[in-house]
């Protein structure tokens, strides 16, 4: 179902049973994969490509990254299968001197007003807690928790579990 105050480019590829709340906007270069629920108020832009069966909560933000270098380059976001990303999340694509890229995995629980920068690559079955700032370049392994209002450091990895 998409709500009738939606706002949906006609470029944007939606698959089968994805719903959109009411005044969501999802760009022009969007894919999102079946069985996404998008609620309200959620907005989505760039080069975004989102798996299947991942449920957004209102207010998410996924928009051009936050790095002063950015002049408005094509650059990707690619978000995998069955993440639960809560209110108030903010996740930038990646930067064309960071690679261009941004990746975030499967099964990822991503908690109110976390912060994901541009060029990040997020592994499976992470917890990422309220608050929870991830810089840019940051690599965070699978089975990783980040605990709320914690700073993860620009170019840091951290090992899987």
């Amino acid at each position: 179902m998409i709500d009738k105050t939606a706002i949906i480019d006609s470029k944007a590829k939606l698959d089968k049973n994805v719903q959109v709340g009411p005044y969501s906007v999802i760009g022009p270069n969007v894919e999102i994969g079946e069985d996404t629920i998008i609620q309200s108020h959620v907005n989505i832009s760039g080069n975004t490509k989102i798996g299947k069966g991942n449920k957004i909560y209102p207010f998410v933000s996924i928009n051009d990254p936050q790095d002063l270098k950015y002049n408005g380059e094509p650059t990707n976001l690619t978000i995998g299968d069955n993440n639960k990303i809560r209110e108030y999340v903010t996740i930038n694509p990646g930067t064309i001197q960071g690679g261009g890229v941004t990746k975030v995995g499967n099964n990822n629980l991503i908690m109110i007003s976390a912060h994901i920068a541009h060029d990040c690559i997020i592994g499976n079955n992470t917890v990422i807690a309220n608050s929870a700032a991830i810089a840019g370049h940051a690599e965070i392994g699978d089975f990783v928790i980040i605990g709320g209002n914690c700073g993860v450091q620009q170019f840091t990895r951290i090992g899987k579990m």
